[in-house]
Order: structure tokens, then sequence, then C-alpha cells
């Protein structure tokens, strides 16, 4: 009987940890979601607001019209090829730890640590955005260059904890468990639909 409580105990308080966590990454995942959507809503009202804008004045805002619709094109199909990746590994499972622990890294990596054909294929739309970018910044302005520069330069060099110099994925996947990539992929969308925003509010300032 005495021998029994500690054992109960401790079933217990290990059920409530591993609650807390499941609850806990849930909560951090949802957040991330719900801001996702919250972004899209905003992103499409104000690419309508300025569709309407643009008819009438046509001929002032025809550039800055085609650049919009690039952004939101090349925009869209980094963040929806991430939707499809989340899709298929299936976030839930992620969640609740029903999968193998390394298979979201075999997914986006090789064994040897290079990029699998999924990673290589999320590289090329990142550094579409990331060209386009550049090409759609037709003021210069310095803060969408340095989001630009922070956020989808594949090119660009990093460091590491221990200050080992590491690539734009490693650095980008530094948490390789199913939930670190699952939530970093979340970020990168993030990423992108707050740099669509950045530059909405630029051209609608205008």
């Amino acid at each position: 009987m005495y021998l029994r409580f500690p054992l109960v105990v401790f079933l217990l308080l290990s059920f409530v940890v591993d609650a807390q966590y499941n609850f806990s990454s849930n909560t951090a995942h949802l957040s991330i979601i719900q801001s996702i959507q919250v972004s899209n809503d905003v992103i499409k009202a104000r690419t309508l607001e300025f569709e309407k804008k643009a008819e009438n004045k046509p001929l002032m805002f025809l550039d800055l019209k085609q650049k919009m619709s690039e952004l939101n094109r090349v925009s869209n199909s980094v963040s929806d090829y991430i939707d499809a990746v989340q899709k298929e590994v299936e976030s839930e499972r992620v969640l609740y730890e029903l999968i193998e622990d390394d298979f979201y890294e075999n997914l986006m990596f090789t064994a040897d640590g290079a990029l699998s054909d999924k990673g290589l294929i999320l590289k090329v739309k990142v550094d579409s955005l990331f060209q386009l970018t550049k090409e759609i910044n037709i003021h210069n302005l310095t803060h969408l260059d340095e989001f630009a520069n922070i956020h989808f330069n594949t090119n660009e060099e990093y460091y590491d904890a221990q200050e080992n110099k590491v690539d734009y994925f490693e650095h980008l996947f530094y948490d390789k468990t199913n939930y670190g990539i699952m939530m970093m992929m979340n970020y990168l969308m993030m990423d992108v639909k707050t740099f669509q925003l950045l530059y909405f509010g630029t051209i609608m300032s205008y």
C-alpha cells in the first residue's frame, strides 16, 4: 500500500508534465497559425484596397500594381509550399509525438546534412522571393532591404552558438526536432507575410 502511493503520485505527475508540454506546444503552434491567418486576411484587404485605388489612377499605379501582384504570387508560392510540406507531415502527429524523432529532419535534409529535394525546392522559392524584394524596392527603403537580408538571404553567413559558420538552413533549422522544424517553417511563413505587410504599408503611404 505505501509503496503504491509514491508510484501513483509519480505517474500522475508524469501525466501532468506531459499534458502541460503538449498544451504549451499546441498553444504556441495555434498562436502562430492564427497570426498567419490574420496576416492573410489583412493582405487580402490591403490588396483589394490598393486595386480600388489603382482603378482611379491606373497610369500612376500601373507599375506598383504589377509589383504588388508579383510579390503576392511569389510570396504565395513560398507559403503554399510550406503549407503543403506541413500537411504532408501533419502537425497533430508532430505535436503529440506520433512520428519518428527524425522524420521532419529526414524530409528536409539528406543523411550527410545537405538539403533534400524538398529542401532545395524551398531554397529556390526563398531565393526567388529575395531576388524579387530587391527589384520591387523602387524607393530603396532601408527597412525593406534589412528585413529581406535578415530573413530571405540564403547566401548570408550565419554562426551557431559555438561560433561555427553555418548556412541559412542550418541557422533556420538549428532545432532539428520535428517540433522545432515545424515551428521554424511556420515562422518563415510568418516572415513572408510580414514582408508583404511592410511592403503594402509602404506603397499605400505614397
